[in-house]
């Protein structure tokens, strides 16, 4: 997509949670109009590093963890909940592909305007190899909206998301791409890498924080899915 450019309707056919989620700024984007959905019913700035040391800790301090399978894959889920540290959301998983490749794939923002519904048109403030600042255009029920992300790339290891909206509040994410170790990878007989994504929002208003949570889980296991399945279909 040229930067600027309007975003024409997308068909049913690219309507399905395959497309809206291969992508960790689709993710992310998807994600974030969910909250804003939200927190419309119930009622821009960026500078410097994205801070996302605090995310990766492990543990984080009362923390529930689920594990479950989507497909064949095992797939790790934590989240945390507090009102002065703000509400934290993990997916982990094993993906069939080298950290290379899955880094090529994890870092194609071309279609996060044609792939994500309610966003109207998609602006490149700041590009470069290692940074980009993104103005996405959304429509959220009656209320139009301007989303700034900030994102910054740590080839091939790691990509850093920063949202900052007076409606939403702060929005952080990290996805981590860890290869598996040769040992292990030998068992598979072929490269593996370990995709991790953690969310945080420190919401600007007072929200309903088991619906935020169920929201963003529901979000990022169906991102989970929808990822493995384009991995595995790179993979054969």
């Amino acid at each position: 997509m040229s930067h600027g450019q309007k975003v024409p309707g997308t068909s049913p056919a690219l309507r399905s949670t395959r497309y809206f989620f291969n992508r960790p700024l689709l993710l992310i984007t998807q994600a974030s109009l969910s909250i804003a959905l939200v927190l419309l019913l119930i009622g821009p700035a960026w500078a410097g590093t994205i801070d996302t040391e605090f995310l990766e800790q492990r543990p984080w301090p009362n923390e529930w963890v689920h594990e479950t399978e989507v497909g064949r894959y095992p797939v790790v889920w934590r989240q945390r909940a507090s009102k002065a540290d703000g509400i934290f959301g993990s997916v982990r998983f094993e993906v069939p592909l080298p950290q290379a490749r899955v880094w090529e794939l994890s870092t194609d923002y071309q279609d996060v305007g044609t792939l994500t519904p309610g966003v109207t048109a998609v602006h490149y403030l700041e590009e470069s190899e290692t940074r980009q600042v993104i103005q996405v255009d959304v429509k959220v029920l009656w209320k139009e909206l301007q989303l700034i992300f900030e994102v910054e790339q740590e080839p091939p290891t790691a990509i850093r998301f920063r949202l900052v909206n007076d409606l939403i509040g702060e929005y952080r994410a990290i996805c981590r791409l860890v290869p598996v170790p040769a040992s292990e990878a030998a068992e598979h007989q072929q490269p593996a890498t370990i995709v991790e994504m953690t969310t945080w929002l420190k919401p600007a208003h007072p929200i309903p924080t088991a619906m935020i949570l169920l929201v963003e889980r529901m979000t990022l296991l169906r991102g989970a899915r929808a990822f493995l399945e384009l991995c595995e279909q790179e993979a054969n």
